[in-house]
């Protein structure tokens, strides 16, 4: 009995002495992901302003003075759909494609790029779901942006994650290799916040311009039921 109780408290004491280990590089990783999600939107958002400008497009702006056409609601969103979300689960794949494949041998490192990019559509299926969730709409939806654009997002990232993750697996510390994933992730991230708020976005146009077409004094919800009736008539219009 005496021994069992010294090695439960060595089990915990070893067990205490693995969790403190993982806390530094999982506060790394999560800071270097959910800044990452936030600058990429914030270059995103310029560079669609760009592209609007340059097609004379009219968009509803910020009321504050500076960087007017930044949307901050919608890069705080990716930021906390990159740190509570994406962050951990980045985290824990690295740390268990290296315990199923460790080593830096060649053929090792193709199983776990493979394996990594097996995985890519959970992790991408994450940021879509949270990003709708937390934009106020529903699983519906979410499902049916994961229907639309999950394959297309995923086809792109396998034209530039392979190579990172070549790097990573090749030259980089476990413990670091989220945070690392994540620099090359701010040039990536400019595209999936395109791709993770089309929808969003193009609800908020649309609702402008339904105000746009009805006098004032009328109220948000009562313009969220016209915007729905009005996508109910233009589905059955196709439909016909």
């Amino acid at each position: 009995m005496t021994l069992g109780f010294i090695n439960a408290v060595k089990f915990t004491r070893s067990t205490q002495h693995g969790w403190r280990n993982l806390i530094k590089p999982y506060l790394i990783s999560t800071i270097g992901i959910g800044t990452s999600a936030t600058v990429g939107d914030f270059i995103c958002q310029y560079l669609q302003r760009n592209k609007q400008n340059k097609s004379n497009v009219t968009t509803q702006i910020s009321s504050s003075c500076i960087l007017p056409w930044w949307d901050r609601q919608r890069s705080l969103v990716m930021c906390i759909s990159s740190t509570f979300v994406v962050a951990p689960w980045n985290f824990t794949v690295s740390r268990i494609i290296e315990n199923l494949f460790p080593g830096k041998q060649g053929i090792q490192i193709l199983k776990k790029m493979l394996t990594n990019t097996l995985l890519a559509p959970i992790g991408i299926c994450l940021v879509f779901v949270s990003v709708t969730l937390l934009n106020g709409r529903s699983f519906h939806d979410a499902e049916i942006k994961i229907t639309n654009d999950l394959w297309k997002t995923f086809f792109t990232g396998t034209c530039y994650w392979p190579f990172v993750s070549f790097i990573n697996f090749r030259f980089i510390p476990l413990d670091y290799r989220p945070f690392v994933g994540s620099l090359a992730g701010a040039i990536w991230n400019i595209y999936i916040s395109s791709i993770a708020n089309a929808t969003t976005d193009k609800s908020k146009q649309t609702l402008t311009e339904t105000k746009a077409n009805f006098p004032g004094g009328i109220s948000e919800k009562t313009m969220t039921v016209l915007q729905k009736i009005r996508n109910i008539l233009n589905q059955n219009k196709k439909d016909l």
